[in-house]
């Protein structure tokens, strides 16, 4: 809230705005520090000549006639004054001329004539100077031009302002914190939400630090950083500094103060979006006491906070039928432009509409949220969080009166939500953020997967079959058509494919790690690689006159008659406050299964947190701490298969009716779905169900593009082997069968004439494997894994799981270090893995991480992912040594044999069943395994 007309009225269009703020400023000139002098001194315009005098005179005369109305004499005489300021050879009055007569043309509403005072003050020899008046004058630059939606164009003038703020007042400056603050302000008004509070996190804790947290700027951008949070659905966290705020303003300025009014009314609302209604109307109250004393300066102040506490009245009734008087007065809230808040009148709409459609009134409620999205629009940009929620509304609405009207307000709403959503999770810079940036979205897809399955299910499945596809990666069309076309260059052209692979290896890494918050050097010069291998790429193809596909593409036209795609897919509705134990309110499990005969159909699931019942629980338990080294007769495949029987009719069995003359299935996980053994999943008949179909497991359905590319092993492809690895002392628990291992491997490989490295004793750096790996077709790594639940540490998941290497002593803080032995998720995801037909890690929970609400699973899997494994070969849960020696063996002796990667793991697991593997008979070895392509 501002103290100027209730909230924010600033007429925004939402902008693409880069990564500015965690890539730094790229100033145009340099900032000449010495010229400051004690700068602090100089914020006033220089006086002591009497030309200086006389100009000051001048100027005081134009800036009056123009208040006065005299635009175009005013006008003419600000110009006449800046003439004469121009010849003096002091610089930084002549820029203190330039921002009082700037200040003036907007002040009258004159931007355009501002504008041009503003680009001749910046041409002119005394900016060339760098007076400390540059700054100012650049930073109110700035503002107009973001004031116009031209937010592209205002980034690089508020970098140069904080600049040269940082320059002479310091970087933890009060001043150059508030140009900061601006900048963000800024950025949040016109659509870029996740880089606006990433920015005011950052301007309040370096606030905190550098002028405490009794310094009044410190509770400004505390109120600022507030807004966006509570903009972007946060607002718990939002409570949090709100309550800070009122504390210290309080205090400071006393009850009955204006700043003290702002940010009670904040809390008030956070509480109401909190569904705390007592606490909210507690909040209203005292706003409505401290309006009372500061009515002479402003009676609307009152008025407003008794709109308040009646809107909170009204929402805290639930569904109860609305009384007519209640309703027109909240219309009337709705109407009033001019005494109540946008927030208000839009939360206002959204609640009178509802009741409206609630009387069967459902064009009066759709003119309500047309109305809502209008003042939206105005407010904020039409690609906000607030916006989006209101659009919802409209497209839920429509479902009763016309589903297809209902369909292509959805699928509109999808298409901007994603191109919106895919920028600000890659700029957020912040997980929580990139997270509540996302729920939007999953209220989007949680109300279409509905409609899809209900109401709308002969119109809808195919277009929430095609949002799925883009939003379980968030990689859209861009990345899938990158995909087609190197494909289809692979062999023929390899120059343009490394050049495609390494646009998608790098972008993936950028992606992650500006969306989880590791915004470093490290980040930065990722950034830098990418928009290098971008341009490269594109150059390339200019050169040879080839385009990526524009055509849409679907799993349908990938597969064969008797294959089928299986794409899980869990939908999310969110509470108000997602920072509580139970963040969400509701999820669903849909699969959405594609042949090549028939369009998509989408599955309803229910609940999937009711879909893993005590039974399952306890079994992947027992797998997971179990190290079995001989059979375990209560854990037999038949009793596994018993327990693992609800799960199949859950997850599965519904499926049935599609897929009854099919004997292949993609299977594409989502979420907890990644932890389920698939192979352990029984059949109808008493099997199991990898016994009726080949199920291949992917890491999203774009892997379907090159699946069968490199399937079977080359038979003089270099091999990569790494084991009986030497940890340090004290250090993780040696494991003498891994030497085994990779020398029966190697035998195998030598046979068929493969060239073979082997790697082992001290010898298994990360600088070595790294530089081995880059010359292989297939490496196999045998070695202790882990995977450590981030809950608890608050690190982030790809620093919490890895591979360990020679040297490895205990654990330790996690860095990014060749020499600690430890190969972190986070390392490996800038390796390059793209030349890889298969990697092998026979080490514990490598195929384990935690669920993310952004990208569906982040973790080793993640992090070979990005680095453009093809093949990834991994474990679920610890695994028995001898076991896992005698398994990866026999998997390459089947591969020897011909058969592809999967149906080598699949004979692999009918043999250790069968007795046929030594060790590896009990369920927590075979299916411990699991093969992720793509």
């Amino acid at each position: 809230m501002t103290s100027a007309g209730g909230f924010v009225r600033a007429r925004r269009a939402a902008a693409s705005v880069g990564i500015v703020l965690a890539l730094g400023a790229t100033f145009a000139g340099p900032i000449n520090t010495a010229a400051a002098q004690d700068s602090r001194a100089k914020r006033a315009p220089a006086q002591g000549a009497g030309s200086a005098q006389a100009i000051t005179a001048q100027m005081n005369n134009a800036i009056a006639a123009t208040r006065s109305g005299k635009i175009d004499a005013g006008y003419a005489q600000l110009t006449a004054a800046l003439d004469a300021a121009d010849r003096l050879d002091d610089a930084q009055f002549v820029m203190g001329q330039y921002y009082q007569a700037t200040a003036t043309l907007r002040a009258v509403k004159r931007d355009d004539l501002a504008e041009k005072l503003f680009a001749r003050a910046l041409q002119g020899k005394a900016a060339a100077q760098s007076p400390p008046g540059n700054a100012d004058v650049l930073l109110s630059y700035a503002i107009l031009i973001s004031d116009h939606a031209r937010i592209a164009e205002a980034v690089p003038l508020y970098m140069k302002a904080i600049g040269a703020y940082n320059a002479y007042w310091g970087e933890g400056s009060e001043e150059s914190l508030i140009a900061n603050d601006k900048l963000a302000v800024a950025l949040s008004a016109n659509g870029s939400a996740a880089s606006a509070t990433n920015l005011g996190r950052h301007n309040f804790e370096l606030s905190e630090k550098a002028l405490g947290p009794d310094h009044r700027t410190t509770w400004k951008l505390a109120n600022n950083y507030a807004d966006m949070l509570r903009e972007i659905g946060a607002p718990a966290k939002a409570l949090e500094l709100d309550l800070f705020a009122i504390e210290k303003r309080a205090r400071h300025y006393g009850e009955n103060h204006l700043n003290t009014l702002v940010t009670v009314n904040n809390a008030g609302q956070d509480f109401l979006n909190l569904g705390r209604f007592d606490d909210a109307r507690r909040c209203f109250r005292r706003h409505r006491a401290i309006a009372t004393v500061l009515a002479p300066k402003d009676p609307s102040f009152a008025g407003q906070a008794d709109a308040w506490l009646f809107y909170t009245d009204m929402l805290a009734a639930g569904d109860a039928a609305m009384a007519a008087p209640d309703l027109e007065r909240l219309e009337a809230i709705v109407a009033n432009e001019e005494n109540f808040a946008d927030f208000l009148r839009i939360k206002a709409a959204g609640l009178a509409a509802a009741k409206r459609e609630q009387r069967g009134e459902l064009d009066a409620g759709m003119r309500l949220r047309e109305t809502a999205l209008a003042i939206s629009t105005r407010a904020f940009t039409a690609q906000h969080p607030v916006s989006f929620e209101i659009k919802l509304g409209i497209a839920t609405a429509l479902i009763a009166v016309d589903p297809n009207r209902a369909l292509q307000s959805f699928t509109a709403l999808d298409r901007e939500m994603f191109d919106w959503m895919k920028r600000e999770v890659g700029t957020s810079g912040d997980r929580a953020v990139a997270e509540a940036i996302r729920a939007p979205a999953d209220h989007l897809l949680f109300a279409f997967g509905r409609f899809a399955t209900g109401a709308g299910s002969a119109v809808a499945q195919p277009a929430f079959a095609s949002a799925v596809l883009r939003w379980k990666s968030l990689g859209g069309g861009d990345a899938t058509a990158l995909r087609r076309l190197e494909t289809e260059v692979a062999g023929k052209d390899e120059e343009t494919a490394a050049l495609l692979r390494t646009a998608l290896r790098l972008n993936g890494e950028k992606q992650e790690l500006f969306s989880s918050g590791n915004i470093d050097d490290w980040a930065r010069s990722v950034w830098q690689r990418q928009d290098a291998a971008e341009k490269a790429l594109t150059r390339r193809l200019d050169a040879i006159g080839m385009r990526p596909p524009r055509d849409p593409l679907r799993p349908a036209q990938l597969l064969a008659g008797d294959e089928a795609v299986v794409n899980y897919f869990i939908t999310r509705q969110w509470k108000a406050d997602r920072q509580s134990k139970q963040p969400l309110a509701a999820t669903v499990l849909y699969a959405i299964v594609e042949t090549a005969q028939s369009a998509p159909r989408v599955v309803d699931l229910g609940d999937p947190g009711r879909m893993v019942d005590t039974g399952v629980r306890t079994e992947i338990a027992r797998l997971r701490t179990a190290r079995a080294t001989a059979p375990d007769l209560d854990a037999r495949p038949l009793d596994a298969r018993g327990r693992f029987q609800n799960l199949r009719e859950r997850l599965f069995a519904p499926l049935e009716p599609l897929l009854k003359d099919k004997t292949a299935l993609y299977v594409v996980p989502d979420g907890f779905l990644f932890a389920v053994p698939f192979s352990l999943l029984p059949d109808a008949d008493g099997g199991l169900l990898e016994d009726r179909f080949t199920i291949r497991m992917l890491t999203s359905p774009d892997a379907l593009i090159a699946i069968h590319g490199r399937e079977k092993l080359d038979r003089t492809g270099a091999m990569l082997l790494a084991g009986g690895i030497e940890y340090g002392q004290p250090g993780p628990m040696p494991l003498p069968g891994t030497r085994t291992e990779i020398e029966a491997i190697a035998k195998l490989a030598r046979a068929r004439g493969a060239p073979v490295e082997m790697l082992s004793g001290r010898g298994v750096s990360e600088s070595t494997l790294r530089e081995a790996i880059s010359k292989a077709r297939i490496a196999h790594l045998a070695t202790h894994g882990f995977y450590h639940d981030s809950t608890a540490s608050g690190l982030d998941t790809l620093w919490q799981s890895g591979i360990v290497l020679s040297g490895a002593g205990d654990s330790r803080f996690p860095l990014r270090d060749d020499g600690d032995g430890y190969l972190y998720a986070f390392e490996l995801m800038d390796w390059d893995l793209s030349g890889l037909d298969l990697l092998v890690l026979s080490a514990c929970e490598t195929g384990r991480g935690d669920e993310s609400f952004v990208s569906g699973l982040r973790g080793l899997p993640t992090a070979l992912g990005i680095a453009g494994a093809r093949r990834a070969l991994l474990t679920l849960w610890p695994v028995a040594d001898e076991g896992t020696a005698n398994f990866t063996v026999r998997f390459y002796e089947h591969l020897a044999d011909g058969l592809t990667y999967s149906d080598a793991l699949r004979q692999t697991r009918r043999d250790a069943r069968d007795g046929k593997v030594a060790g590896a008979g009990d369920s927590s070895v075979w299916a411990a395994f699991v093969l992720f392509e793509g």
